[in-house]
């Protein structure tokens, strides 16, 4: 054989390597890229990014990504795109939607003790509220959301409530009376604003505004900084400083989806959250204060004395009673020695 020959054949080997290497890459592409893709996690909330609870959520995103190395990509759906809260709660439960933000009276449709934190002027004060939920009273909470296909990641702050309206006032439970007051889908809710002399209409967040500005609610009830971020103060009137709950909004997540997680993920999730809900407490703390005097200058703001919230606090009382049977005589014991 010639030279030319052999050297004609070694090159048709090698480009046969080359061609079965080159194959063999191909073929294995879409299990590289498989192993590659990033995790993405769908988390809803009600309120805008611009609100502390939308910067929280950011923060959260970006704090995921980096501890991540890009594994996790949380996908932000603010303002109620993904739905109203009840949509939202309801496809975190069935696992079509990642992560929500809420406030606990919708988790507790599913798993009923979670209305314990629904239960009004129950708290005497917010860090006292706040303790006990970061220990063992919180990790009882969670274990129940847990029960109903539910991970709580976070106790986020929401600020004392007040009640605002377009009709009066409000300084005494007899203020109330009459009132078209929007309220949870909670029977907690709905109760104790029956018990306030109130005429509860139960609605979701999303459609509050409008109702406001169609008149076909006379009032609801929200934190400072919430009617600020949702501009509230454009369709109401009045303010009143029930500070009937110290609220807070739940960071959720589908339980089966987090257990599915590597343990580093699941650490990723857990210690980027605890970042995320330091600086929304933080953040919540300074705007209640400054959310206050912004609306001074836009609505009429009453505060209500020491002496009427009592009031308020003795119409209530019997609603806990009420729930012993759903929530737990127990658990609402020690709900009030807790936070007591």
């Amino acid at each position: 054989m010639s030279t030319d020959s052999r050297s004609f054949i070694q090159s048709r080997r090698d480009l046969m390597k080359l061609g079965l290497a080159s194959a063999a890459v191909t073929l294995s592409a879409p299990a590289i890229l498989a192993q590659t893709k990033a995790t993405v996690l769908r988390f809803g909330g009600p309120l805008p990014l611009t609100t502390n609870y939308g910067q929280a959520m950011t923060k959260f995103s970006q704090e995921v990504a980096k501890r991540s190395d890009g594994r996790i990509e949380v996908q932000l759906y603010p303002s109620g795109q993904l739905g109203g809260l009840k949509d939202m709660v309801n496809a975190v439960q069935l696992g079509s939607q990642s992560m929500v933000m809420v406030t606990p009276t919708w988790i507790a449709n599913y798993a009923k003790p979670l209305d314990v934190l629904s239960l009004l002027y129950l708290p005497k004060s917010q860090e006292r509220l706040f303790a006990s939920l970061d220990g063992p009273f919180g990790r009882k909470m969670e274990g129940y959301a847990e029960g109903a296909g539910f991970k709580i990641l976070g106790w986020w702050n929401s600020g004392p409530r007040h009640i605002l309206n377009n009709v009066r006032p409000i300084h005494t439970p007899d203020d109330l009376k009459g009132l078209k007051l929007r309220s949870q889908t909670s029977q907690v809710w709905l109760q104790s604003l029956k018990a306030l002399g109130a005429n509860p209409v139960s609605l979701d967040f999303p459609e509050v505004y409008l109702a406001l500005q169609q008149k076909t609610i006379d009032g609801y009830e929200n934190p400072g900084p919430d009617v600020v971020g949702g501009k509230f103060y454009e369709v109401v009137k009045h303010m009143s400083l029930t500070s009937h709950l110290y609220d807070i909004f739940v960071v959720a997540m589908n339980k089966p989806l987090f257990d599915k997680l590597s343990p580093a993920d699941r650490t990723v999730i857990e210690e980027s959250i605890a970042i995320a809900t330091k600086f929304q407490r933080e953040a919540e703390a300074v705007e209640v204060n400054q959310a206050l005097d912004f609306l001074r200058t836009k609505i009429q703001v009453n505060d209500v004395t020491p002496e009427n919230r009592a009031l308020f606090a003795e119409k209530v009382r019997p609603v806990y009673a009420a729930f012993e049977a759903t929530i737990g005589k127990d658990l609402i014991a020690e709900a009030i020695k807790e936070f007591g």
